[in-house]
């Protein structure tokens, strides 16, 4: 795993236990903030990427903050690794 892809992994990683925490809070279950969430989310969804293993797209923000009844910014308090001034988008996009 190259150490682009690691950052990337602990990154998804923290924000996935940022947002089962801020689910837990909320009291709510995987299976009920899908449903506040809306569209096709799904409870396994929200399980993989509370776990880390499912790299969502930017405007999923948007759709799990509406469901949390909190601001994106919420989402994002965690401490994010220091390499993550590193080129994650490497070899991503070529356009």
């Amino acid at each position: 795993m190259s150490m682009n892809e690691e950052v990337k992994q602990k990154f998804l990683k923290d924000f996935g236990d940022n947002l089962k925490e801020m689910r837990k809070q909320k009291k709510l279950s995987q299976t009920e903030l899908a449903l506040r969430c809306g569209g096709n989310t799904t409870a396994n969804k929200i399980g993989c990427t509370e776990r880390g293993e499912y790299d969502f797209r930017l405007s999923s923000l948007l759709v799990i903050a509406r469901g949390l009844d909190v601001e994106v910014s919420k989402l994002l308090y965690f401490t994010f690794p220091k390499e993550l001034g590193m080129n994650l988008w490497e070899n991503d996009c070529d356009g």
